[in-house]
């Protein structure tokens, strides 16, 4: 079966969800109200839900593993597009800008665009004060859960992870789907490893199990994991291809047209700066774009997120 009819399948199954690249460029500059909190008590609220069934499945306290297999069991993608992410988009409480890939700054510049320029972009909302996709939120669930196999079975080495998280991006994930690599969704895969090694386990755990029962005691808060390398304006997508990339660049300068104002990316070089100080090269080489980690580094701002002060055993 060709990739390009495996796609249609997909397409004619779920016409109304498939969603692979965002635009986080067009219209940035208008007003969209913060998420932060809304998206917060739904993530508790499934924390609950996890709790609960945990306890009912009599889950031992010294399978902290049995309790990441529940979570994504229980919120994992449904036809490829994550839950959490289509509930984002469907709830009329998240605010949220929608485009198609016709009329976004990937029109035309898309490698199987007579496909996916039919099709709407995940929408963007506003986390944590940034600009970031719904699909970051399928990317930190289900690829999280993905990618935190070869984080535990290589002792807590984060290294073969993201290795894999960033192949992912340059080969079925990205390029060899849309033709565009995101170094923001590898961000977004990259906290939801951190995400979910403390489910159960860690200084910073959000369960506690005592005499076989799980019991939260933590809130689960966004702002713990979202900063401005989640943002694809921010930490630049990349188009593979030449005839895409110049696509893309030549549809960001119809955009400044538009708008008067500058668009190209990385659109904030002093976020790249404050990234580039908050994530070692170990971490930055997979979560990073290459523009963004050009940008000279800028000393770190207080209450910066708290992955990095969370394990990265043995990175290189």
């Amino acid at each position: 079966m060709s990739f390009r009819f495996f796609l249609l399948i997909l397409i004619s199954l779920s016409p109304s969800t498939w969603a692979k690249e965002t635009d986080n460029l067009t219209d940035r500059h208008k007003h969209l109200e913060d998420s932060t909190e809304i998206l917060d008590q739904e993530m508790n609220r499934r924390l609950q839900e996890l709790q609960t069934e945990a306890n009912k499945q009599k889950i031992s306290c010294n399978d902290p593993r049995s309790l990441r297999i529940l979570f994504h069991d229980l919120n994992g993608s449904r036809f490829f597009i994550g839950s959490l992410e289509t509930w984002a988009e469907e709830s009329s409480q998240v605010p949220k800008r929608s485009l198609g890939a016709a009329g976004s700054v990937y029109e035309g510049a898309l490698e199987n665009g007579w496909i996916f320029n039919r099709l709407s972009l995940a929408s963007t909302v506003k986390v944590n004060g940034e600009l970031i996709g719904t699909d970051k939120l399928g990317h930190f669930i289900d690829q999280g859960f993905e990618f935190y196999t070869p984080y535990r079975r290589s002792g807590y080495d984060m290294y073969p992870a993201l290795h894999s998280s960033l192949g992912s991006e340059k080969s079925h994930s990205g390029k060899k789907s849309t033709g565009v690599i995101s170094y923001a969704d590898s961000m977004a895969n990259y906290h939801g490893i951190l995400f979910y090694h403390s489910l159960g386990e860690g200084s910073q755990s959000y369960f506690r199990c005592s005499d076989g029962r799980w019991t939260q005691i933590r809130k689960f808060t966004w702002a713990d994991y979202v900063d401005a390398g989640w943002d694809e304006g921010i930490n630049c997508s990349v188009v593979a291809s030449e005839s895409g990339q110049n696509k893309y660049h030549e549809n960001i300068k119809k955009l400044e047209v538009r708008d008067n104002k500058p668009y190209k990316c990385p659109i904030e070089s002093g976020s790249c700066g404050k990234l580039n100080s908050r994530y070692p090269p170990t971490i930055s080489q997979f979560v990073l774009s290459p523009e963004c980690r050009k940008v000279e580094k800028t000393s770190s701002q207080p209450g910066s997120s708290t992955s990095n002060r969370r394990n990265t055993k043995g990175t290189r």
